[in-house]
């Protein structure tokens, strides 16, 4: 009986953790797209060229640094996937459940925050320029992986009242 009550913990974690994933999994849809003002035309960025930063090279034997190395949206992305571990490996720990949770909510504001951190990769003049010709709005990947992570952040909250109801 006593084991079933300790493994009964990890199980609200591990749900967690699928959150986590799931939200880093975002990474690879569109993060952020322009919308233009005048042809309507439509550009998206992924989340990960806006973490990682990305190169054009259709020139050939030329290439072009597009997007920088973003910590920002890098740590977007990771906090959630970072939340989940701690939720799973922390079993019934106080310190813990508050620290995968702030892990979780951090990063889903940071997600919902996506457009104001792009910045960094484009450089603010290029962003400015960009801004006189299109309109800019979060993608589907920062919207879902932002509610994965709240949702996340809940079940880590309260595992150990989900624990309970496990039989």
């Amino acid at each position: 009986m006593a084991k079933k009550s300790k493994i009964k913990y990890y199980i609200p974690g591990a749900i967690a953790l699928l959150f986590g994933i799931a939200a880093f999994c975002m990474m690879f849809l569109d993060a952020v797209s322009y919308v233009g003002k005048i042809g309507g035309s439509t550009i998206s960025v992924s989340g990960m060229d806006l973490a990682f930063g990305s190169k054009n090279t259709d020139i050939p034997g030329v290439t072009i640094e597009v997007l920088q190395f973003n910590i920002m949206v890098t740590l977007a992305y990771v906090l959630p996937l970072l939340g989940g571990i701690i939720s799973l490996i922390t079993g019934k720990s106080f310190i813990g459940k508050i620290i995968a949770t702030a892990c979780f909510v951090v990063g889903a504001v940071f997600l919902f925050s996506t457009t104001g951190f792009t910045a960094i990769s484009f450089g603010s003049d290029t962003k400015d320029a960009i801004l006189l010709l299109f309109n800019e709005k979060l993608a589907i990947g920062s919207i879902i992986g932002g509610v994965l992570a709240i949702i996340g952040a809940v079940v880590s909250f309260f595992k150990g009242s989900i624990a309970k109801m496990i039989n």
